[in-house]
């Protein structure tokens, strides 16, 4: 008797290629955020591909997915989060290929969060907070020296968020925005990494520290209208500081 290969399968593989395919080429909205719903969606795809078809990348692709959580928008509630695991991965990982990773996933995050507040900051509901005052003086100040700015807070102390939310007020440039984050940024992902390989205090300690930080965002967070108050400040004095060290 003459046996017959299924072919079901092959063709629910077949069915949802063409699907995928689909969904990734099917225009959304205008070319910049057709062009951003199309890169999630490739992303998302290239990692779940990846780490079934090479199981020891696992780990790596939840670095990046990380990576993407904790830069997006509510990266500024979660202060010194990345760093401890930047240092987890260190020890297990070359530092190099970490900071690589930890760099795409940086850029790739950080363009959508400019053309998000770019959006946001266009819109009917928040056009009134963009010209008010304090949003004019902020502005003018962070326009004397973006480039030096966006830099300094890459890597530094000073709330990348500030910068995140001022570049597309401000309409500077995106590429330039994302050239000064790689140039400021990479080289701290990098050391960290490998200050997890050299530096062998307990990680515990470091999640610990970095979990009380995160708690006393919270708490800031909920001190309402105040809070806000003294953002706005803290917005201003921050970036006149960093005006004056940039002239």
């Amino acid at each position: 008797m003459t046996s017959i290969a299924p072919t079901a399968p092959r063709a629910s593989v077949g069915g949802t290629l063409s699907y995928l395919v689909a969904i990734l080429t099917r225009r959304r909205g205008d070319k910049t955020w057709s062009g951003v719903v199309r890169g999630t969606g490739i992303v998302s795809i290239a990692g779940i591909f990846a780490t079934i078809a090479v199981p020891v990348t696992a780990p790596l692709v939840g670095f990046l997915v990380v990576t993407i959580w904790v830069n997006g928008p509510i990266g500024m509630f979660l202060p010194a989060t990345y760093e401890p695991i930047l240092m987890a991965f260190g020890r297990v990982h070359p530092p190099l290929l970490i900071g690589v990773l930890g760099i795409a996933g940086t850029l790739y995050v950080e363009y959508l969060n400019y053309r998000l507040y770019q959006a946001m900051l266009q819109s009917n509901t928040l056009q009134g907070l963009s010209n008010g005052r304090t949003a004019r003086r902020v502005t003018a100040l962070f326009n004397r020296a973006p480039f030096f700015t966006v830099w300094l807070c890459s890597w530094s102390p000073l709330p990348y968020w500030l910068v995140r939310i001022l570049s597309p007020m401000a309409g500077y440039p995106v590429r330039n925005h994302l050239l000064a984050t790689f140039l400021g940024r990479f080289p701290r992902l990098w050391f960290f990494a490998a200050l997890g390989l050299y530096w062998r205090v307990d990680l515990r300690v470091v999640f610990g520290l970095s979990g009380v930080a995160i708690l006393g965002a919270v708490a800031m967070a909920w001190t309402g209208g105040r809070a806000v108050g003294r953002t706005g400040g803290q917005a201003v004095r921050t970036v006149e500081a960093v005006g004056a060290v940039g002239r």
